[in-house]
């Protein structure tokens, strides 16, 4: 194995720079032909509402990367402030197994077979319509064709800093 190199000064300005954005907490499954899998991501954004997509942005080397390359199907969960204890699951920070993951938390689901974590603030079920290779991370286009949104009055869970906190 090669050593690993430190970051390059750059490297490290830009992580520190991305810590001070505030983002909202999605927990993205999957489940398929290739199986069932979580991740917890902040990198989840926008693009139109015609038709809706949104754009995820994860590392290549993450083990979801191929399930849901095959899987083409996923649900991004909006989290809310309450379900720090599954985002800390599916990031990996607790060590449980990615089967594990699903255990501790009341899953549903959903109308395109999707897992949906119950209590999240909205569900988007969608499709990879695209996707690309960006540095060091792949940068998937999911066009969402169900939305569910659960509660409007319920704080979000947001990430700020390399910390969970809450956002009314």
């Amino acid at each position: 194995m090669l050593p690993e190199h430190p970051p390059h000064p750059l490297q490290t300005a830009f992580r520190e720079a991305m810590s001070a954005c505030a983002a909202g907490v999605h927990i993205i499954t999957t489940n398929g032909q290739a199986g069932r899998y979580g991740i917890t991501m902040t990198a989840v954004t926008s693009i139109t509402d015609q038709p809706p997509t949104v754009m995820l942005c994860i590392n290549s080397h993450a083990r979801i990367v191929p399930l849901l390359e095959t899987n083409g199907r996923l649900c991004i969960n909006v989290l809310a402030a309450d379900q720090q204890d599954a985002a800390e699951h599916f990031a990996g920070i607790t060590r449980l197994t990615p089967e594990e993951r699903f255990l501790h938390h009341i899953w549903a689901e959903g109308p395109t077979g999707q897992p949906q974590v119950t209590g999240a603030l909205a569900h988007m079920h969608g499709e990879i319509v695209q996707h690309t290779t960006v540095g060091t991370h792949r940068v998937l286009f999911v066009e969402i064709g169900h939305i569910s949104v659960h509660d409007t009055a319920a704080p979000a869970l947001t990430y700020f800093r390399r910390r969970f906190g809450s956002l009314v």
